[in-house]
This record gives structure tokens, sequence and C-alpha cells, in this order.
């Protein structure tokens, strides 16, 4: 399945929750799923337990940005790594270098993050990022190339960040350059899930 590029605000309805890193919409003015159904029926359906294991994994699957397989592949990774699974998982997902961009304030979301990215406007060290899904380790560090650090939208955004940003990523505001110190923590992540259920989806 292709990377998600449809309608944010009716992922969002469809899940619901809030989820930071694919909009900046709130479905606060029409909280309800979407559909005609949905409209007129004001009680909450019945969920399976498949359907509670599958929107908890859909809920990282959008917030960051992966496909079906992106996300699985980071599951299997996950799954052989020691320790616990899920809290792998979240520490796989948090160091790639798209979510990295946004959590540092750069883009307002982790879509813009990696058009950044792909785009060409990020240097990883001293040389042009390749991929958004580099992951990155503590000691790391990235910034927008020369010629991109004065766009007015990238200005605007780390000025005024969609988040706070976690204490160990260091940004320097007139260079638009970032030191990673410590990458974000499990329970820093901005989305609410039930990771365990996420295991579980997969496992089945």
């Amino acid at each position: 399945m292709a990377r998600y590029t449809g309608p944010r605000l009716r992922i969002i309805r469809r899940i619901g929750t809030e989820l930071p890193g694919l909009t900046t919409k709130t479905a606060a003015r029409r909280p309800t799923a979407p559909g005609q159904a949905a409209a007129v029926n004001k009680r909450a359906p019945k969920v399976s337990e498949y359907g509670v294991r599958l929107r908890e994994k859909q809920k990282l699957r959008y917030h960051y940005g992966l496909t079906e397989r992106g996300l699985r592949l980071v599951y299997e990774r996950a799954y052989r790594m020691p320790g616990d699974t899920g809290r792998n998982m979240i520490n796989l997902l948090e160091a790639r270098l798209d979510n990295l961009v946004w959590r540092a304030g750069l883009t307002r979301t982790i879509p813009a993050a990696r058009q950044l990215i792909v785009h060409g406007h990020v240097n990883l060290g001293e040389r042009r990022a390749k991929s958004p899904g580099q992951l990155l380790k503590a000691g790391a560090s990235f910034a927008v190339r020369q010629k991109t650090i004065n766009r007015e939208d990238l200005r605007v955004t780390v000025n005024a960040p969609i988040l706070e940003r976690p204490a160990g990523i260091k940004v320097d505001l007139d260079k638009l350059a970032v030191t990673i110190e410590t990458l974000p923590s499990p329970e820093q992540c901005p989305v609410s899930v039930d990771i365990q259920k996420v295991i579980e989806y997969f496992a089945q």
C-alpha cells in the first residue's frame, strides 16, 4: 500500500485522535467519523478486538507517514532487537531523520520534513541527506543547506514550533542547525497509542 496522500483531516476523524505529525488541523468542529452513516448514528459503533489493534497501528502509520510495509519492517527490526519490542519500535520511529527535522521545529508536519529532505535541502553532517528514513544516533547533527536557510516558511516555523522541542534536541536558530544530544524517548512520543495493541496486530 502506498504512502497516504489524501485528506488528512478525514484520517483524524476516522481514528478519533489528533496526529500532529500528519497535520496541524484538529477535528474539534467535526468530531464524528467521516461518512453519512456516522452523522446519522450518534452512538459510537462497537469495535472488534481486531478493529482496536488496527486503529492503534494506523495511528503510528499515519503520524510517522509510513507505508504499511514500512511500518511492518520497523516492527520486525524492533522484534529482533533485545529488550521490549514496543519501546524498541517507538525508539526506531523517533530516530528517523524526517521525524527529527519535525521535532526540531523546522517544519510544521512530518510530510513537510520529508519533502524538505527529498528535495535536497538538508545536510546530514557534511553531506546531503539521502533518505527521510535514515536513523540517527545521539550526537548526530544536521542542518538546512545554506541556500535554503532564509526561506520564509522555515523561519516562521522554527521560531514558533508546533510542539515543544524535546530537551535533547538543540537548535541554532540563526544557522538552522540541529544537534541531537539525546533522542526522544518513547514517553515523549506525541501520539497517544497503545503500543501493545500494535505489537499484537503484527504478531497475529
